[in-house]
């Protein structure tokens, strides 16, 4: 069976056309950022400086709000911010689908150039970056899938959950903003970020959320909609193509992070097998 053959595919299923257009805002947003780092608006170029976001004192104007959230300043800025915004959106899009997603993103950086703009009012420092929208889609991935876990290289302590992930990060940024090293990074633009993810989750699920920053007791009745196959496998068993249909269908929907550990045994089991 393909991944076109199953049911959620179907254009008639709300959940898989949900995910679907989910998928296509969050490639859509990839593709733009790198249009626009490629073929419009290079490093040095006028376009750029026109695009960027200046402070109050520079050449300010209203639209670098947004337009400043679609620049990078070299090719590593612009990798770390895509591959962020396409490992955490994987983890979001299935909750909010693309209308919503393209709301988080452009949340996230407001949010992030609004507060940076505040805190730099006489400053002639100028902004660009996705950092504030990853932050954002980072917010809501905790929110939404806090124990989902991360293998960190820079964390002493991994796998690490997302809600623990958007906690130590966020005390990484207070701590590195107040340091008074020049790291040349926007860190209030990464906190906004943060700011506007969670205002904009909260809203949308108006407080239903499994994980909240400032909430004592997490919801225990939450859903995820990673239900997928049982965890309960016959690890002596050869792995079915039912089973086997399974694992793929949860990948295809939810990505490879939705793998309970039970499920990476079976799957890396069923690869094993292929090769005989």
């Amino acid at each position: 069976m393909g991944l076109n053959d199953r049911g959620y595919m179907y254009s008639g299923n709300p959940d898989g056309a949900s995910y679907r257009g989910g998928m296509n805002a969050l490639w859509g947003l990839i593709v733009a950022n790198a249009v626009m780092y490629l073929l419009i608006a290079q490093p040095g170029s006028e376009i750029y400086s026109s695009l960027a976001m200046y402070c109050w004192s520079g050449n300010f104007e209203f639209y670098q709000l947004i337009t400043a959230g679609f620049l990078h300043s070299d090719f590593w800025h612009i990798l770390f911010n895509m591959y962020g915004l396409y490992l955490f959106g994987n983890l979001v899009i299935p909750h909010l689908g693309g209308r919503n997603f393209i709301f988080l993103y452009l949340s996230g950086i407001l949010c992030g150039n609004l507060l940076f703009l505040a805190t730099n009012w006489h400053s002639t420092t100028s902004l660009v970056g996705a950092s504030g929208a990853v932050c954002a889609v980072m917010m809501a991935a905790a929110m939404l899938e806090p124990d989902r876990r991360f293998m960190m290289l820079f964390m002493p302590f991994s796998p690490i959950k997302t809600s623990t992930l958007v906690i130590c990060y966020t005390v990484i940024e207070v701590l590195t903003m107040f340091s008074g090293a020049n790291t040349g990074v926007a860190h209030l633009a990464h906190l906004g970020g943060f700011v506007g993810g969670y205002l904009l989750i909260k809203v949308l699920f108006r407080g239903n959320t499994a994980w909240d920053p400032f909430r004592r007791k997490r919801i225990i009745s939450w859903k995820t909609p990673e239900s997928g196959p049982a965890p309960h496998f016959d690890r002596g068993a050869p792995v079915s193509r039912d089973e086997l249909d399974a694992l793929l269908d949860k990948i295809s929907r939810y990505g490879i992070n939705s793998l309970s550990p039970e499920e990476l045994e079976r799957l890396k089991r069923a690869r094993e097998e292929m090769r005989h």
